[in-house]
């Protein structure tokens, strides 16, 4: 049971994440419709840092769960 609720915390957090990133990277849409150029520049990126977390985690839950599964990670480095 343990290693399931690993996976889905590691699911739930990636959402999350992905969430925060859409919502900073529209927030940099509205700024620069406002001409807030520096604060949209800002905002983009916390959006695209945001988004590169949590494709990471993401990958990462992928990860632990196929391993859990016993079915391993495929294509790793030999």
């Amino acid at each position: 049971m343990s290693r399931v609720i690993r996976f889905l915390i590691y699911l739930v957090i990636g959402v999350i994440l992905l969430s925060a990133s859409i919502l900073a990277l529209l927030w940099s849409i509205g700024y620069m419709q406002a001409g807030f150029v520096a604060t949209s520049l800002l905002s983009a990126l916390i959006g695209f840092t945001l988004l590169s977390s949590s494709l990471y985690i993401l990958r990462l839950s992928a990860y632990v769960y196929a391993v859990e599964k016993g079915a391993g990670v495929e294509g790793g480095k030999s």
